[in-house]
């Protein structure tokens, strides 16, 4: 099973994909890893930043392929 790592903004409409806002075509769009373990620690990076804790946040979701 693939997992994709999903990034999220915060909008006044709330929490949107990169994909939804269209950011995708500028280098936001998802990344797909072999193992959730590998998308895991990828998504920490995004949620464990203190500057980007309340704008940015990144989510692993499976991938259904």
């Amino acid at each position: 099973m693939k997992w994709a790592l999903v990034v999220y903004f915060m909008t006044t409409a709330g929490w949107q994909s990169a994909e939804v806002l269209g950011k995708d075509k500028i280098g936001w769009s998802r990344v797909v890893y072999e193992t959730y373990q590998q998308c895991s620690s990828r998504a920490r990076m995004f949620n464990e930043d203190p500057e980007y804790r309340n704008k940015i946040k990144a989510k692993c979701e499976r991938v259904e392929k």
